[in-house]
């Protein structure tokens, strides 16, 4: 039976005329490695991405918390209570200097669309952070708002 990889083919040669800088010369020697078309990875992804449920981290650090953030997790908690597109949870920032958003002076600090635990903030990472979220309207609307977006 004939073998689509010749023998004693290195893999890194393998890995370069499969890669972005010989697609052709790696799809026409290796048919099987073929790679989908942008469009359909696109596609993949939008569907991966909307399938994801939008992350809200809040800022239990010190300063938060005495301004209110185990109250403002409380309620967003219940507000998404029940509800697959919202995931409420507390921000780990234990990798920054501070161990929370250093937006201390306006919170409580709630982060939007962040990647989880132990990352960044726009403009170095994913997501926004939302200053002095107090009381169920200024939560619903930011639930609201993120949503939309």
């Amino acid at each position: 039976e004939f073998s689509p990889r010749p023998f004693g083919m290195p893999s890194l040669l393998l890995a370069i005329m499969n890669s972005a800088l010989s697609p052709r010369l790696g799809a026409a020697l290796y048919p099987s490695a073929a790679r989908p078309q942008p469009a359909a990875r696109a596609d993949r992804l939008c569907a991966a991405e909307a399938a994801a449920p939008v992350r809200v981290e809040v800022c239990m650090n010190k300063y938060c918390k005495k301004r209110g953030s185990a109250a403002t997790l409380e309620l967003l908690q219940q507000l998404a209570d029940g509800r697959d597109d919202v995931l409420v949870e507390v921000a780990d920032m234990s990798h920054t200097e501070h161990g929370c958003f250093d937006e201390c002076t306006m919170g409580p600090n709630v982060r939007v669309g962040g990647d989880g635990p132990r990352t960044d903030s726009a403009p170095f990472g994913a997501g926004k952070v939302v200053n002095g979220i107090k009381g169920e309207d200024a939560a619903q609307g930011l639930l609201d708002t993120a949503l939309k977006e």
